[in-house]
């Protein structure tokens, strides 16, 4: 079984979205900041997940695997 994955983009508008694989709904953020801990909250609550936060070219910024 492959983990879930929690993917933090920036969207065109200049703000953050967070999506999570197994929801179509996408959580919106002003800041980074706030986008990451958002991110961190819903990781926490799937075992395992994996984090990944991109910047507004798709380049991986942060990676992380989440397990316990």
């Amino acid at each position: 079984m492959s983990p879930l994955v929690v993917r933090v983009n920036l969207n065109p508008r200049g703000g953050w979205e967070i999506a999570l694989s197994d929801q179509r709904d996408r959580l919106r953020c002003e800041t980074l900041d706030e986008a990451r801990r958002v991110a961190y909250r819903c990781a926490g609550q799937r075992h395992p997940c994996e984090l990944v936060v991109c910047d507004a070219y798709h380049r991986v910024l942060h990676h992380e695997l989440i397990d316990g």
